[in-house]
């Protein structure tokens, strides 16, 4: 949540949210005067607001803390969903592999991570139905065209550093409509002249 004012839920104020390009995530948070101090939900995040619901609450800290980082990887394993940052100012850069399980040698070590890896139970198909993978690795900072030719591995649609994608033409018709209708809207009205004036 970085230096923004952290959201507080139930009495709870999260301390660590993943954010997956569904809408859905996990979130970390504490309330030090509960019984069970500490809590993981799953959300869904709509407007920037989160609906944080199956909680599973602990006392102790470090357990909350496992069963946070177990969830998000579960969920990721379940629905080959790539993670998004919540933090403005630390972009996450997916990728997925699509032609092995992630393995020693099967994709790059930089400075940038990959600060996590999760391979899914087998290769199911991600990004909407756009390809299939075994697994996805995130890193910090984008990897270089060559590194994802090298290691055949493919960017996640959501990463930073990619363009978004052309609109369909049915967005690109309700576009020029209005802009049409914006142009009409500036023009000044044509004069009126009779028959005699002409």
């Amino acid at each position: 949540m970085s230096n923004q004012q952290k959201e507080v839920v139930g009495g709870y104020e999260i301390m660590e949210a993943t954010t997956f390009s569904n809408g859905r995530g996990i979130a970390y948070a504490e309330n030090p005067k509960a019984v069970q101090p500490f809590v993981t939900w799953m959300y869904t995040e709509q407007n920037g607001k989160r609906d944080c619901e199956w909680g599973h609450y602990f006392e102790d800290k470090n357990r909350a803390q496992r069963d946070y980082h177990t969830r998000i990887t579960e969920y990721q394993t379940q629905y080959g969903v790539a993670a998004r940052s919540v933090f403005p100012d630390m972009p996450l850069y997916n990728y997925f592999s699509t032609q092995r399980p992630v393995d020693i040698g099967t994709f790059p070590k930089t400075a940038n991570g990959p600060l996590s890896f999760v391979n899914f139970d087998e290769r199911m198909t991600v990004e909407d139905g756009a390809f299939r993978a075994w697994g996805i690795l995130t890193y910090s900072a984008p990897l270089t065209e060559k590194q994802v030719d090298d290691y055949e591995l493919r960017p996640a649609k959501d990463n930073p550093d990619r363009e978004p994608p052309p609109l369909s033409i049915a967005d690109q018709l309700k576009q020029g409509a209005a802009q049409a209708a914006r142009d009409n809207a500036a023009r000044p009205a044509p004069d009126k002249k009779t028959e005699i004036d002409r």
